[in-house]
């Protein structure tokens, strides 16, 4: 290969790069519960009220998409009948995690207690969490969805934290920005 060649192969996958880095323009969103993520773009945000265990549950969640990859940030307050035990926590989580694994006609591949640096000085506590991922069905373009999701119980607050495209559609360290930039504000 000549030097020319190299150089044109070079200068093509800079633009090739530049473009990919460009296509998540990150923003920083506080949501409403004191907690902080960077998603790609400007977000929409929805309420849904909800029936958690037979415990009336209201969810805000925050997302936005880069083509058909979609990010969100879902806050729940939590009330104390799924908090005073670890196994109601756990099934509050499990009901957001299976939900969304239901939607993509999923299984789970991975599961794992993920952590969360909780501020300093504060009195929050994380009380329970989840990282999965999952893959689902096939879209109109033949690949398996792809999700992963992490889910932290802290005080009486339930954060979702969600990613969901094709299979081989969100680079690792896109997973990787996305899920550092959460957390919570002091």
């Amino acid at each position: 290969m000549t030097h020319r060649w190299r150089l044109a192969l070079a200068a093509a996958l800079a633009l090739l790069t530049l473009a990919c880095s460009q296509r998540f323009e990150w923003r920083e969103v506080r949501v409403d519960a004191g907690a902080v993520a960077s998603l790609p773009g400007r977000p929409q945000s929805v309420t849904r009220d909800l029936d958690v265990g037979g415990q009336p549950v209201s969810m805000t969640m925050w997302s936005t998409g880069v083509g058909a990859t979609m990010f969100a940030v879902g806050v729940a307050r939590l009330p104390p009948a799924l908090l005073s035990e670890p196994a109601e926590r756990a099934q509050a989580i499990a009901y957001f995690r299976d939900g969304l694994v239901r939607n993509i006609g999923g299984t789970v591949t991975a599961s794992a207690p993920p952590s969360l640096a909780l501020p300093p000085g504060g009195a929050r506590r994380l009380l329970a969490s989840e990282a999965v991922e999952a893959l689902g069905r096939p879209g109109a373009d033949g690949r398996k969805s792809r999700l992963a999701a992490r889910f932290f119980i802290v005080d009486d607050q339930l954060f979702q934290v969600v990613a969901l495209g094709a299979e081989g559609e969100i680079p690792p360290e896109v997973l990787n920005t996305f899920f550092t930039s959460f957390r919570l504000a002091p």
